[in-house]
């Protein structure tokens, strides 16, 4: 028996047992020749009654799943199934008295007790009802809580795992270019594409990373870009050690930073820079990817932004906000602000250039 069911238990005997109390007071004063044990035998007779025809009711309602989440619908069943349970009620009490209490013609008083009987019963419908509703309003909320968090994670594993396949194509062409040039380098670059597979294939199995790993992955992958564009890519790091154990949905950054690549770096003929900051402002983490280019529109960098936007959205609501902007003639900034719960003193930030 679940602890439900001994709830259910415990209301039925004491609620019985309260209200019909004051039935066995009245008649154990209005019929004082009657020895009391008639009055407590009938009294637990009507107890029991009282359980079982409502113990009935409820073994019903759960075996067809009824549940009334619309009261004009429950009306008509609960004042018939009232009724019904006062009419045999006052039927037995009727039989029963006479033949206990020696009244002379119970019958004529059908009326009165169809209206003792009517009401307890009644009230119990009333009360079962509610909690029924209560009950169900709950476990649908909670059943839609479910649902709506399966939905935000079966959206979040889609969209860490969106690696950019131009990249993985561009990436093993630079490294077989190397592999007679600089056997060394091209073995190093397998090792840093393999890192950032692992990274990706990880992805579908956490929500967050620290910005520390984060970080190393990142690093792998502009490292690879080097190859291909030398000394056109220039990187720039200006990262708070105390950031670094902070929270990240995993790949997000990486996917920022070829996106600054890509729509930055790649088109003109000398190159560009890419910059990467991150600090502890106002309880919040910021992260700020600076590149080299002119934004066209809200629109540009297609999928990935409109990825990261909605990552952030999933796994951090309304707190976490994320913007691109251009900052400066030239320059593009992606600015991602990430809640936290306890930001740490601010330290003197490592800066390096590559």
């Amino acid at each position: 028996m679940n602890d439900k069911q001994k709830i259910y238990w415990f209301f039925q005997w004491v609620g019985w047992s309260l209200w019909l109390f004051n039935d066995l007071l009245t008649y154990s004063l209005e019929f004082e020749d009657t020895e009391i044990w008639i009055h407590v035998l009938v009294y637990c007779f009507n107890v029991v009654l009282c359980i079982l025809l409502t113990h009935l009711y409820r073994n019903y309602v759960k075996k067809h799943k009824q549940v009334f989440l619309d009261y004009k619908r429950a009306i008509p069943q609960v004042l018939l199934t009232a009724t019904l349970m006062a009419v045999i009620m006052t039927a037995l009490n009727i039989r029963l008295d006479a033949f206990t209490l020696k009244i002379d013609s119970p019958s004529s008083h059908f009326l009165s007790y169809l209206f003792f009987w009517g009401k307890p019963m009644l009230i119990w419908l009333i009360l079962y009802h509610v909690f029924q509703y209560l009950e169900s309003t709950r476990e649908i909320a909670v059943e839609k809580v479910k649902l709506e968090s399966l939905a935000r994670e079966t959206e979040a594993k889609v969209l860490r795992a969106q690696l950019n396949p131009h990249f993985m194509f561009n990436a093993l062409n630079s490294i077989r270019a190397l592999i007679l040039e600089d056997p060394d380098r091209a073995q190093k670059g397998i090792t840093q594409l393999s890192n950032i597979l692992r990274s990706s294939l990880l992805a579908d199995r956490r929500q967050t990373v620290t910005l520390g790993e984060e970080m190393r992955t990142v690093d792998d992958y502009l490292a690879l870009e080097k190859i291909r564009y030398e000394e056109r890519l220039e990187v720039r790091r200006n990262v708070y050690p105390e950031t670094m154990n902070c929270l990240v949905p995993p790949m997000m950054l990486q996917t920022l930073v070829e996106n600054a690549i890509k729509h930055g770096v790649s088109k003109p003929i000398k190159g560009g820079f890419v910059s990467i900051e991150s600090r502890i402002h106002q309880n919040s983490l910021d992260i700020r990817i600076s590149n080299t280019g002119v934004l066209q529109g809200t629109d540009s960098g297609g999928f990935g932004l409109k990825n990261t936007e909605r990552r952030l959205k999933l796994l951090f609501g309304d707190e976490a906000e994320f913007k691109i902007y251009q900052s400066a003639k030239d320059v593009v900034c992606a600015e991602i602000m990430i809640p936290l719960e306890n930001p740490k003193p601010k330290e003197t930030p490592v800066v390096v250039n590559v």
